[in-house]
């Protein structure tokens, strides 16, 4: 349970309100298409945000888990702050952390937001179950297993609603002696819903719905070196009478330096409490992230891509791979190029000929008109004709080979050049796949000129 616990406990309901917001100001034209969305006014927001401020703030440079427990169950809101959130949440400490009882030699936290309803000033309905938390905290402070349920919370707008349900999150942390806190955990929703108000009709229809959704990540230390794992699950994603099936992703980022972990952690606590201005600040982030960035690949890190899929119809895309950088030193740093002359990525992609079909038959169905006679077996030469075309160019430009009734493509980066199946595929701006002559080519150009400002008349 960390310093923005307060923040992390609503941020579903912030996520949701801004996608609800969005779409209720939308013209029709860009419901479907993706538009900046209009700044949203909601004291709701501010609120949360500003009660966020005042316990980071309260924290200081402090990023002892165990300490941050015990400062946040003495804290107090200010004044004016206890008023707004007594206004929103029934209580002037919505999420009070207690200490409680718990097994002999650990120190327990107990934290609950009780069950309540508000109606922001733009319309929109906030409402919820009871949040609970729980962390038990090891008796020298350096191991934390914090747990939590929240069985429902329901944003509903003028024409668009969300609802989140059976939400629950686990984490177990262990501090070593560098400073850093390693562990795992994740957080498990059983489903988000999202519902639209059509003018005219009566009740919402649903739009989207997402089951079994699950998110972790891992921090593990092995001798000098930190492997970094995270991944998202998804059950299914159901739109309409269709739906994606198993969505996953599944990243790592292992053999990091842990003392360069460590010195990223302290100079990005000293940035954030340095009381630089905001661009000031940024810089030094910048340059903080490039050493950090730097120490990582000298030291021989890469990014693994375990797993990226998703089914549909019971067949299953996939993507797999590794990124690395092959001897980097010091001097690479400074000339970017070398650095792409370094890069070695290679990429194993998977595609199913049946979901090129699957899918060809859903555009179809779209483009064809349902008043047309003999629909059905227009459709059926509508699907064919997209499938044709796609698996076509796939095969015949050497994106992919057809292997078992797949579509199958090993993409790799080595010494600066893009290859498909061992290929040089021709790509706009790239027709030899030389990935340094594109860089060499772009430092070549000339800037752009701004815009002349326009004459007043």
């Amino acid at each position: 349970m960390k310093k923005s616990i307060l923040a992390v406990a609503i941020a579903g309901a912030l996520l949701a309100h801004t996608s609800i917001h969005a779409v209720e100001q939308a013209p029709p034209s860009q419901a479907v298409s993706p538009a900046p969305a209009a700044p949203v006014k909601s004291s709701f927001i501010t609120t949360i945000a500003e009660a966020a401020h005042e316990l980071t703030d309260a924290m200081g440079q402090q990023h002892d888990m165990a300490k941050q427990l015990e400062i946040y169950s003495k804290f107090e809101f200010s004044p004016a702050m206890r008023l707004k959130l007594k206004d929103i949440f029934g209580t002037e400490r919505p999420f009070p952390v207690q200490r409680i009882n718990g097994p002999k030699g650990q120190v327990t936290y107990a934290a609950k937001m009780k069950a309540h309803g508000y109606l922001d000033e733009n319309a929109t309905a906030f409402s919820w179950a009871d949040l609970d938390v729980k962390s038990v905290v090891s008796k020298g402070g350096t191991v934390v297993d914090t747990s939590g349920t929240w069985p429902l919370l329901s944003i509903v707008g003028a024409t668009v609603s969300c609802t989140i349900e059976k939400s629950s999150m686990d984490f177990k942390h262990t501090r070593a002696k560098n400073g850093l806190w390693y562990g795992a955990g994740g957080l498990k929703t059983g489903s988000v819903v999202m519902r639209a108000v059509t003018p005219g009709t009566a009740g919402a229809k649903e739009i989207f719905r997402v089951e079994g959704f699950a998110t972790g990540a891992s921090t593990t230390l092995h001798g000098k070196l930190v492997d970094l794992s995270s991944g998202v699950s998804i059950k299914n994603i159901v739109f309409g009478d269709d739906r994606v099936e198993r969505v996953n992703l599944g990243v790592r980022m292992v053999n990091m330096p842990a003392q360069a972990m460590a010195d990223l952690d302290r100079d990005l606590r000293h940035a954030h409490g340095s009381g630089l201005a905001p661009d000031a600040q940024a810089e030094v982030v910048l340059t903080t992230m490039k050493t950090f960035g730097k120490n990582a690949l000298a030291a021989g890190a890469s990014v693994v891509i375990d797993d990226i899929s998703a089914s549909y119809h019971g067949n299953t895309a996939s993507i797999k791979g590794r990124v690395d950088f092959d001897k980097v030193v010091d001097a690479d740093f400074s000339a970017p190029i070398e650095l792409i002359k370094k890069l070695i990525a290679r990429f194993e992609v998977r595609l199913p000929v049946a979901m090129v079909n699957d899918v060809s038959r859903m555009m179809a169905a779209k483009q064809v008109d349902p008043t047309t006679p003999d629909v059905a077996g227009q459709i059926d030469v509508s699907a064919k004709n997209i499938a044709g075309l796609v698996i076509g160019k796939l095969v015949n430009e050497g994106f992919a080979v057809m292997e078992k009734g797949e579509l199958r493509s090993t993409i790799e980066i080595k010494g600066g050049k893009l290859t498909f199946n061992g290929k040089v595929v021709a790509l706009p701006g790239m027709p030899d796949g030389d990935l340094v002559q594109v860089y060499q080519r772009r430092q070549l150009q000339p800037a752009a000129t701004p815009a002349a400002a326009p004459v007043q008349q």
